[in-house]
């Protein structure tokens, strides 16, 4: 299954990101963020949507910049052109971690044109990301805390079975560095040392 995030401006855009949002789960697309566009609060300018579980700016676009990183592409939605600072930020960080952008409507700014590939339909984007698949990259903690948490906890229980077993006919240490490779690339940490 194809992994999106989408960007935009929700003051400005809001029912395209939703109809958007609304498209890409017919299309059978798992929408990482926002799964739920519905704005549900706010903090000054910045909108909580019905999907984001704290109400903190800083953890929520963290969590949407994650949800890039691990993302097949990105849907800008810009209808008129106009792509706000947070969705341009978005787009800058999709291009640094190698996440293609795709919208129907070129930006306006010429320099967020050179980052964003114009596509007639939604079903053109996802039919040039299935010719072109990105290696998977890990979702991590931010995204889904309590599928990652859960994960983790899984594998730390192999770990621990493998350590405290006492087993006198092999070395439990490639099944423990595979583990902790495992755990990392759940929970998004940075590798150590073997």
């Amino acid at each position: 299954m194809l992994k999106a995030a989408v960007s935009g401006s929700f003051h400005r855009h809001l029912t395209a990101i939703t109809s958007a949002v609304q498209e890409l789960a017919a299309l059978s697309v798992r929408v990482l963020s926002p799964a739920d566009p519905r704005i549900v609060a706010h903090q000054g300018e910045f909108l909580f949507v019905a999907s984001d579980r704290v109400r903190s700016v800083r953890l929520v676009q963290d969590r949407h910049l994650d949800s890039i990183r691990a993302a097949d592409f990105v849907w800008l939605v810009c209808p008129d052109g106009y792509v706000g600072q947070s969705a341009s930020m978005e787009v800058g960080f999709a291009a640094a971690a190698g996440v293609p952008v795709f919208a129907t409507r070129a930006p306006s700014d010429l320099t967020l044109r050179e980052y964003v590939t114009i596509v007639p339909t939604l079903s053109d984007a996802l039919r040039r990301v299935a010719a072109s698949p990105r290696p998977r990259r890990p979702e991590g903690v931010l995204i889904d805390p309590h599928v990652s948490v859960e994960e983790a906890h899984h594998i730390l229980e192999r770990i621990e079975a493998a350590l405290t077993c006492a087993n006198g006919f092999s070395d439990p240490a490639p099944r423990v560095y595979r583990d902790l490779a495992d755990l990392r690339t759940t929970v998004g940490l940075l590798p150590c040392v073997q």
